[in-house]
Order: structure tokens, then C-alpha cells, then sequence
């Protein structure tokens, strides 16, 4: 059942208990006015007509839905700060969850993310409630490249799931489990880091629900977690090896930079502690050789690298065989 027609039977109740109450006025002989009757009923009807029926759309049709509480999201005055930095954060967090997952899957990451279209799918009252949906791909994408797209909606709606993997001191171990993808698990973990709010603009809390996931919540303690998981994760059966492939997609904040064409790999996410800006326009975008301890996906194959070291490979070595 939807949350619309989860509303509907609601106000169906209400308005079968209305009725009922007059016949049995009727039985009993008694002249209640008509008024005094849907009196007993209206303040229910108005309340689900406007928040209810309102909310119950947002949540049928949004990939996401983001519900914001705290001093900035008042129940009906939300100031326009709390408004402004929960659309820009959302934006920004499916911006990045999409270069990621784009370029992991052996995409063009940044072009691919550029023709993300999010949207609006509405606002309801009780705090801030919004939804956000994943337009369909634009028909001039190659259907590889469409697919992918279309994919970042399931991924988006996954992240309430991911949510409940946060303890109050570490990540949970069956995580691995639930994303068994160390890369992709990275990435959620990173996105939900730009979600969790820093209670600055008045919001302390932010829910994160969605259709098939339900909902979880974020807040500065997860913030912490998920801080500390990102700047210092440790995945089980760790190997040592070293790669060599092209350097794109850094993201200095997060201290990761993807290497792609990697051979018998594809595209490997590495962990780059003390990654400075200036070392990194050195490696971006050029041939580079990272050493250091990995994780696997299900298949053995690399998928996420916790460097140790990393260093431009040159024309002149790569003629030699270095």
C-alpha cells in the first residue's frame, strides 16, 4: 500500500465515524444538528488534508526524502538558512555519490554527473520535509551510460539502510555484508558524512527515508563515526599489493583519488592519507604507481587500496618497463 492510500483509508475512518455518529442520532431519536456532527470530525480532516495527504506524496514519489528537525525547522516558520543548506547539501551529496559511482563503474565520472538531474519531487509540513527524485536520463546518452543513471536512483535509496550500520563508537561489521563492494561501501560512507548535519543552521538532525529502505536518522554523534570510519577505515582480509593506472577523480577532502585503467582491475579507489593540494595537480590526470594494502570485492578482484605510497610514472620509465 502507498503512503497515499495509506491517507486515503485514514481519512476514510474518520469520515465513516462522521457518518456513523449521525445514524445513530438518527436511531436514537436525537436532532443533533448537522454541523455539530461534522464538527466532532473536522479538525482530523483538515489536519491529513494538510499535512498528511502532503507529506504521503513527497514519500510515493522521491527517491529520497530528507526530514531536517531542530531550532531551524520550526514546524511552521523553517528559516530560509536551514531551507537553503538542506538543498545544497543534498545537491552536493548526490553530485558526489554519482561522480564516484560512475567512474567505479568505469564511466566518465564527471561528465556523467553533470547530466544528473535532481529534482524537487515536493515539500511537506512537520519540520522540513523534502524529497528529492532522480529525473530519467537524458535519451541522447549511450544505453551503457543511461543504465548507469538510472541505477543512481537505487543507489540513492539504499543510504537509509546504510544508516543503521553506524554504532555509537564504530561502523558495524555487517556492513561488509549488506555492500559487499569495499569501493562503493567507501563512497556511501562518504556521502553520508556530507548528510549528517554539524547543527550550524539550526538542524540537528536529519532523517533519511525512502520507499523500500524506511528510515534512519543522522546527527553530529554519527557524524563523528562516520568521520573517524572515513579518515581511518580497516577492512578485514587486507592484501598487499601495487598498481599502476591514471589518476582522476580526487577528492582532497576526503583524501581519496581514483585510479583508473588499471590493468585486469578497472577503476581502484585509494585511500591517500596526507594527500596536499600541490601533490595533487602533480598526479592528476597522469600515469601513477600506488603500493599499499587492498580490499576485494566478492569476485577477489581490487577494489579499494589503502596507499602507501604513490608516485608519478614518467614517459621515459614506461618506455623502460618501470
Amino acid at each position: 500500500m502507498t503512503w497515499r492510500e495509506n491517507a486515503i483509508e485514514k481519512t476514510r475512518v474518520y469520515l465513516e465515524n462522521m457518518v456513523g455518529l449521525g445514524y445513530a442520532a438518527n436511531a436514537a431519536g436525537e436532532n443533533i444538528p448537522p454541523r455539530l456532527i461534522v464538527d466532532s470530525t473536522i479538525d482530523k480532516i483538515v489536519e491529513i488534508a494538510e499535512e498528511t495527504f502532503p507529506l504521503a506524496r513527497v514519500m510515493d514519489e522521491s527517491d529520497i526524502v530528507l526530514h531536517a528537525e531542530g531550532p531551524g525547522a520550526s514546524h511552521r516558520l523553517p528559516s530560509l538558512g536551514a531551507l537553503n543548506w538542506l538543498s545544497l547539501t543534498v545537491e552536493k551529496a548526490i553530485r558526489h555519490l554519482s561522480r564516484a559511482m560512475f567512474d567505479l563503474a568505469g564511466a566518465d565520472g564527471a561528465r556523467l554527473a553533470r547530466v544528473v538531474d535532481a529534482r524537487l519531487s515536493g515539500l511537506a509540513p512537520g519540520s522540513i520535509w523534502m524529497g528529492v527524485k532522480i529525473a530519467a536520463p537524458p535519451p541522447d546518452l549511450l544505453p551503457e551510460d543511461g543504465a548507469l543513471v538510472a541505477e543512481l536512483s537505487s543507489q540513492i535509496s539504499t543510504l537509509p539502510s546504510v544508516v543503521r550500520f553506524i554504532g555509537d563508537e564504530e561502523i558495524i561489521p555487517g556492513i561488509e555484508e549488506f555492500s559487499p563492494d569495499p569501493a562503493m561501501r567507501d563512497v556511501q560512507l562518504s556521502t553520508l558524512l556530507s548528510f549528517a548535519p554539524t547543527g550550524k543552521k539550526g538542524i540537528h538532525t536529519l532523517e533519511l527515508a525512502s520507499k523500500d529502505a524506511g528510515s534512519a536518522s543522522l546527527s553530529q554523534r554519527e557524524r563523528v563515526v562516520l568521520r573517524d570510519a572515513i579518515s581511518k577505515p580497516v577492512p578485514r582480509d587486507l592484501r598487499r599489493g601495487k598498481f599502476t593506472g591514471f589518476a582522476r577523480e580526487v577528492d582532497l577532502d576526503k583524501t581519496r583519488i581514483h585510479l583508473r585503467n588499471v590493468p585486469d582491475v578497472g577503476t581502484l579507489r585509494c585511500i591517500v592519507p596526507q594527500l596536499g593540494t600541490s601533490h595533487a595537480r602533480q598526479l592528476l590526470g597522469g600515469l601513477v604507481q600506488v603500493t599499499g594494502q587492498y580490499a576485494t570485492d566478492r569476485a577477489g578482484r581490487p577494489r579499494l587500496i589503502f596507499v602507501e605510497s604513490i608516485e608519478p610514472i614518467h614517459a621515459s620509465q614506461t618506455e623502460l618497463g618501470i
